[in-house]
């Protein structure tokens, strides 16, 4: 209990004390090389009972990264870089200032595996969601590795119709597959605009009163309206179709959907047959480049804040039919909301200067996951680090590691869209005034930084062993 008070103690003066000036801890390139996750903007299929679905498998990402960890990582690398974050061996306790210890040339390796799952939990005024799904792999990357994070999308629609033909394989009377050559589109719920044109559907009177006369739900900030471009960046969550323009129905679906602080609701002009030139007649016809079009109403979820510079989906051509986006307003809780309590880890604490890139000769290591700002990866990149730690000092015969005790989860924004969770540790516990940072260019490129929050570990870890 003693020594649990004096730890205790100790932790708080280093917390309260005034940083240091310190080389930056920012890995540029950890960001410029990541790739982009699979989606990052909902399916153009106009599939009313689909949805996309970005989630993490807790477990096996945890069971990943500590299988792939091989190399300790200790405090005192100041002014390296971050893609070197884990090449020192631990040598001290978390109550002392180290000096620079005997370095190792090999890097920590992050896999990450994760299965998929749906938001259960929408409005009434949603449309339910299929169960029948394909996988795609999402690249995940770390400043030291590439992995993976899965979404998942439904692909097929129910149908009233008898079979028109002997059924394809893979589908049975009764079910459509909306990719098969000028299939059917579920109908849309709004209103089919005449003239059928473009520029009809972008002047149509009813879209531009719903966009305008919309309300901001409780809780959020309108942050665009009525744009004619919807929200794409790599915090893409997943989406539904509604059956009006319901704001209130979407932000229910936002508040009951995990790490959604943020929704993009619009008018999307859809195809009401799959367009198609010379396909494979299998009952629906084989030619049908610019088939007559349908509306939909679209609500998509988004795991970061966002605002007007991020609506850069101005819609995309399928064959020849053109998609296209008419009142899009956007809503953000981000300023409102505070992230999950991690297992394990105290209370999460905001960081209103910005993020700590600069931890002196406290900070361990970084890693880089492209997505939405989840600080749960940090946590299990924290604590398998921990573990490594541990087991390289124990074989060693060494009396003491480096514990992780903090860490730092911040979304980096490039160019003002969202890229991902950046995630800083930290041997011991430090205080706002550190988190400094917010935000550099590089080249003609800048780094932003939102969403910043440090999590300390619920019982501090002395390194003893």
């Amino acid at each position: 209990m003693r020594s649990n008070i004096i730890l205790a103690a100790a932790l708080a003066r280093i917390a309260a004390a005034a940083p240091a000036p310190a080389p930056q801890q920012f890995d540029f390139d950890a960001i410029l090389n990541a790739p982009s996750p699979t989606a990052t903007v909902p399916p153009v299929i106009a599939v009313a009972s689909s949805s996309t679905t970005f989630s993490i498998d807790t477990a096996s990402l945890a069971a990943s990264i500590a299988a792939e960890i091989t190399t300790a990582a200790t405090a005192s690398i100041t002014g390296a870089s971050a893609s070197a974050a884990s090449t020192e061996e631990p040598t001290t306790t978390v109550l002392d200032k180290r000096g620079n210890t005997q370095k190792t040339t090999s890097s920590s390796i992050w896999s990450t595996s994760t299965s998929t799952k749906s938001s259960s939990k929408s409005s009434s005024t949603l449309s339910s969601s299929t169960s029948s799904a394909k996988s795609s792999s999402v690249p995940v990357t770390s400043s030291t590795s590439t992995s993976t994070l899965q979404q998942s999308s439904s692909t097929t629609s129910s149908s009233s119709t008898a079979c028109p033909t002997t059924p394809e394989a893979g589908t049975y009377c009764g079910f459509i597959n909306p990719e098969d050559a000028c299939a059917p589109q579920p109908a849309g719920s709004g209103p089919q605009v005449q003239p059928d044109t473009v520029a009809a559907f972008y002047a149509y009177p009813a879209f531009m009163q719903d966009a305008l006369n919309a309300k901001t739900p409780s809780g959020y900030v309108e942050t665009f309206k009525n744009l004619n471009a919807s929200t794409s960046a790599n915090s893409y969550l997943t989406y539904e179709t509604l059956t009006s323009y319901n704001v209130s129905g979407c932000a229910s679906f936002c508040d009951n959907t995990d790490l959604c602080t943020a929704f993009n609701i619009y008018i999307e002009r859809d195809p009401s047959v799959n367009p198609t030139t010379n396909g494979t007649d299998i009952g629906w016809g084989s030619d049908c480049p610019n088939p007559s079009s349908i509306t939909n109403y679209k609500c998509s979820l988004w795991g970061s804040n966002i605002d007007a510079s991020s609506a850069t989906n101005f819609g995309d051509y399928r064959d020849e039919f053109q998609v296209v986006i008419a009142g899009s307003n956007g809503y953000d809780k981000t300023n409102n909301t505070t992230p999950a309590t991690q297992p394990g880890w105290s209370a999460p604490s905001g960081c209103s200067g910005g993020a700590i890139s600069s931890g002196g000769s406290y900070w361990m290591g970084s890693n880089f996951y492209p997505g939405p700002f989840d600080p749960s990866v940090c946590a299990i990149y924290a604590q398998a680090q921990t573990s490594t730690n541990k087991q390289v000092a124990q074989q060693k015969g060494a009396k003491s590691y480096t514990p992780c005790n903090m860490f730092n989860a911040y979304m980096v924004q490039k160019n003002g869209i969202a890229q991902g969770t950046y995630c800083q540790l930290y041997d011991t516990v430090l205080s706002d005034s550190w988190a400094s940072f917010s935000g550099a260019w590089s080249g003609a490129t800048f780094f932003g930084v939102t969403s910043s929050w440090t999590y300390s570990l619920s019982e501090l870890l002395d390194g003893k062993l």
